[in-house]
């Protein structure tokens, strides 16, 4: 093999050891990327798993005062007070 030809290879054969360098530092952040993204998306879940938990908690409590003001007004009604609409 002449020593054009070796410079030649030699040359091609640092270009290819830059781009494979490159590729795998940009896959190295593509994976970093990926693991914070899901982190973040654990934690999104789990605060919507938490709000649903408090809109549930929240529909009881409504449900519960909606009985307790009609409760009061049909006691309040019994005694002689204004009548006023039942709280749906």
């Amino acid at each position: 093999m002449s020593d054009e030809l070796k410079i030649v290879l030699e040359d091609v054969k640092e270009k290819f050891d830059t781009v494979i360098g490159a590729f795998n530092m940009v896959k190295e952040r593509l994976d970093r990327h990926e693991q914070a993204e899901e982190e973040r998306f654990d934690r999104i879940e789990t605060e919507i798993l938490d709000m649903k938990k408090d809109v549930r908690d929240m529909k009881g409590d409504i449900r519960e005062i909606r009985q307790d003001l009609n409760e009061h007004r049909s006691n309040t009604e019994l005694h002689g007070g204004r009548r006023s609409k039942k709280v749906s």
